[in-house]
């Protein structure tokens, strides 16, 4: 609901009609139910860009609020980085030297 909000301000403040602009964003598949999971980030560097493009619309139209409530989306993710990797570096006594690590499964797209 928040996120919808936020894109209601921006689409008051250069006319876009919310409706068809939240309809476009539905039918984008990267968005729904299935991809509201916890996990260590975005998936890939498609949502961060274009969130931080939205940060950087909506500052320009000066929705100062609307931008933060954005970079807060990025810097969440960017606390779950984080956060992961430390509890990597904790449950290897907290130091990685001299220790390898691998990690299967590690790809955003099918095939890459």
């Amino acid at each position: 609901v928040s996120s919808v909000n936020s894109i209601s301000q921006l689409c008051e403040k250069t006319g876009a009609d919310v409706k068809e602009v939240s309809r476009a964003i539905g039918t984008d598949s990267r968005i729904g139910p299935k991809f509201l999971n916890a996990s260590i980030g975005f998936g890939g560097s498609c949502f961060q860009k274009d969130i931080l493009n939205l940060v950087y619309i909506c500052e320009s139209e000066g929705l100062h609020e609307a931008a933060q409530y954005w970079q807060q989306v990025v810097d969440m993710n960017e606390h779950q980085k984080k956060t992961f990797s430390a509890k990597i570096i904790s449950s290897l006594f907290n130091t990685v030297t001299n220790k390898k690590i691998a990690v299967f499964g590690f790809a955003f797209k099918k095939d890459t």
